[in-house]
């Protein structure tokens, strides 16, 4: 069994190491990082990933050891950093596609594996995000109770 001895703290909790499904599985609080580690012959998987840094996510990566995959999952839609940070998971597909042995899978509402109603949802906010998009190219900032002329819109009874 090998230990990870130095997880050096980036706020005041206290790490969480807890066995998961293998003896040698490490769990670490978000507050925490793994630095100065390379984790060789090993099998790591990041969940949440849309929820770290830019800067956490090359810590993360660069700790690849030989004999060893990593994963990372996460979903750009559901990020929950604080006010305007940049989620990772965002970056790391522009940095990396390219690279060599790195591949990419985006999963969609068919992929949910949930109530039937939760799919639906993750489509109307795709289309909900599409459209928004759509009109900040556009430059269009439509008011409530407005139509993108200005003028009031009608609404149905």
């Amino acid at each position: 069994m090998r230990f990870i001895d130095s997880i050096v703290p980036a706020g005041v909790q206290e790490t969480m190491c807890i066995q998961v499904a293998a003896e040698d599985s490490l769990y670490v609080t978000d507050h925490f990082l793994v630095t100065h580690n390379t984790l060789n012959d090993a099998f790591i998987i990041l969940d949440e990933a849309q929820n770290t840094t830019p800067e956490q996510m090359k810590m993360f990566l660069t700790r690849l050891g030989f004999g060893s995959k990593i994963v990372v999952t996460g979903d750009v839609t559901q990020v929950d950093l604080p006010g305007g940070t940049t989620s990772g998971l965002r970056v790391v597909r522009e940095i990396l596609t390219g690279v060599d042995d790195v591949h990419f899978a985006q999963l969609s509402s068919a992929d949910v594996v949930r109530h039937r109603l939760v799919g639906e949802i993750v489509d109307a906010y795709a289309r909900w995000d599409a459209e928004r998009e759509n009109q900040q190219a556009q430059g269009v900032h439509a008011v409530q109770g407005h139509n993108a002329q200005g003028n009031r819109a009608s609404r149905r009874r």
